[in-house]
C-alpha cells in the first residue's frame, strides 16, 4: 500500500484546444486506462472517492481523502481476480478497505457499474506533469487539462502560465471524473 498527497490543478478544454497542446508539445508517455467507480452515499457524504484503475492489464484500487490543499490518495495494486471479486460484490479485505470499516463500509456495498475511459498523453515539466486526458463515459466524451504537482503555490503559478499560453482562465478545479460521471447519470 502506498499514501501520497495528491495537488492537482485541471479545467476542462475544448477539442481544439487538446489537439493544439498536443502538436505544440513533445508527448513522453500515452496510454488507455479505465477508472471504475465505487460510489456509495457515505463517500459522497465524506466527499471521499473510490476506484479501481485499470492500466496496462493492472489494476489499482484508490481511495481519495480531501485534505487543505489537494487529496490524500491511498493506493493498492490488487489482481484482476480481486478487481472482478469486487465489482461483482463480494467480501475482500485488505488496507483500503479497512480504512473504510470505521465508516461501516465493506467491499460487498458499493453501486459498481459505473466507469470512465481515459486516453491520457503526459508532458513532463520542472514543475510537475501535464495531462492531457480525453475521456468517455455514459455515451459523454470531455477533455481536461490536469497538472500533477508537489508544491501547491509553485505548481499552481506554473499552471496558471502554462494555460495563459492557451489564452485560457482558471478559477477552481473543474469538477472531478467521478463528479462528471455521477452527473451524466
Amino acid at each position: 500500500m502506498e499514501e501520497n498527497l495528491e495537488i492537482e490543478f485541471k479545467i476542462l478544454i475544448d477539442k481544439n484546444t487538446y489537439q493544439q497542446i498536443i502538436n505544440d508539445h513533445k508527448i513522453d508517455r500515452s496510454y488507455q486506462q479505465t477508472n471504475y467507480y465505487l460510489m456509495h452515499p457515505v463517500l459522497s457524504e465524506l466527499k471521499y472517492s473510490l476506484r479501481i484503475r485499470e492500466k496496462n492489464n493492472q489494476y489499482e484500487l484508490t481511495l481519495k481523502q480531501p485534505q487543505s490543499k489537494g487529496n490524500l490518495e491511498t493506493n493498492l495494486i490488487i489482481s484482476k481476480e480481486l478487481k472482478n471479486r469486487i465489482i461483482d460484490h463480494e467480501l475482500v479485505n485488505n488496507e483500503v478497505f479497512d480504512i473504510l470499516k470505521k465508516y461501516q463500509l465493506d467491499s460487498t456495498m458499493f453501486k459498481t457499474d459505473c466507469f470512465l475511459t481515459t486516453l491520457r498523453k503526459e508532458i513532463k515539466t520542472p514543475k510537475g506533469l501535464i495531462c492531457i486526458d480525453y475521456n468517455q463515459y455514459n455515451g459523454h466524451e470531455d477533455y481536461e487539462l490536469e497538472y500533477e504537482v508537489n508544491d501547491y503555490l509553485s505548481g499552481k503559478q506554473a499552471f496558471l502560465d502554462f494555460i495563459h499560453q492557451y489564452n485560457l482562465t482558471y478559477h477552481s478545479n473543474c469538477l472531478s471524473k467521478i463528479n462528471r460521471l455521477i452527473k451524466s447519470l
